[in-house]
């Protein structure tokens, strides 16, 4: 079924992230985006297009990142998903668009990403989402250098994202 060879190719991702392969793993989860395609799964794609994101941002091509988080945003927004599905979209798109503008060291960008997120998540009651504005704003303090405010905030992150622990860790190193 084309859930299963879905299923197959997100594990082949996974192996060629794991490895360091990052183009054979972008290869892999275009294969799974032509398959949620042609059934018109537009979940399906917007997870692929997440997914192809974040391994963009991994491999430093952050403009090609920003792009497919917002072509992801788009699928959501333009699809049959419900409201709530696509409000959610739409506040998270903030998270990953703060996390992109990290990572081209355009903080002022960042900070705005993050309070509308924050202020997103407050306004949704969403605890989940409370604690990654948290560490988006943890990764803005260590790229400002203020290790005491990152910290902090890296303390009201989710303590079992493997990613905090190993900020929380570099700013206490500095």
């Amino acid at each position: 079924t084309d859930a299963e060879r879905r299923t197959a190719l997100f594990g082949k991702t996974v192996v060629a992230i794991d490895s360091g392969k990052l183009d054979q793993a972008l290869a892999e989860t275009e294969k799974q985006y032509a398959i949620a395609q042609k059934s018109n799964d537009a979940a399906g794609m917007t997870g692929d297009l997440q997914l192809k994101a974040n391994i963009l941002l991994e491999a430093g091509k952050y403009d090609a990142a920003k792009q497919a988080f917002e072509q992801a945003l788009k699928t959501t927004k333009d699809s049959g998903l419900s409201q709530p599905v696509k409000d959610n979209a739409e506040r998270f798109s903030h998270y990953n668009f703060a996390r992109v503008a990290v990572a081209k060291k355009d903080l002022a960008t960042a900070k705005t990403e993050t309070e509308t997120f924050r202020k997103g998540a407050e306004t949704a009651k969403n605890a989940n989402q409370l604690k990654q504005a948290h560490e988006l704003a943890g990764r803005v303090a260590l790229e400002e250098k203020n290790y005491d405010a990152a910290i902090s905030e890296l303390g009201q992150a989710n303590q079992q994202n493997p990613d905090v622990l190993y900020l929380t860790a570099w700013a206490y190193k500095a």
